[in-house]
């Protein structure tokens, strides 16, 4: 019986992940002026907000499957590098989308989110190891 490596099984669900983000990112926008509602507004931007978080975990995992003898905190901050471009690509894509757009403040919506959940493993990594945070 073969095993499949550790790096397989983790990259797979981040490139997944990936494929689920472009392909919303794919989806044409309306031709007709819209003016949203706060409810709508805030379920778009948690969206991102969640989307991104999800992805920084599904890289915490795939490289610190690839990178064994790094520290966490370097993998994890290669993560947030990584989730903080792919954020970036993702709203310069739907520039090119019909009725979409490339905006910077949902590159800094995704950060937020990439950089809450990079807090959080970096808290439990601290209080793990037994330093202070």
């Amino acid at each position: 019986m073969t095993h499949t490596p550790l790096f397989v099984l983790r990259g797979f669900p981040l490139l997944l992940w990936m494929g689920v983000i472009f392909s919303f990112s794919s989806l044409h926008g309306s031709a007709y002026p819209f003016d949203p509602t706060l409810a709508y507004y805030v379920e778009r931007k948690s969206a991102h907000l969640v989307e991104y978080a999800v992805l920084t975990v599904l890289a915490v995992r795939f490289l610190y499957a690839i990178f064994l003898r790094e520290t966490f905190s370097k993998v994890l901050l290669l993560a947030t590098v990584f989730s903080i471009t792919y954020g970036a690509s993702d709203e310069l894509h739907q520039f090119f989308v019909p009725y979409r757009g490339a905006k910077m403040s949902d590159v800094f919506i995704d950060s937020i989110g990439v950089l809450f959940i990079a807090g959080i493993y970096y808290v439990l990594y601290r209080k793990k190891k037994g330093k202070k945070a």
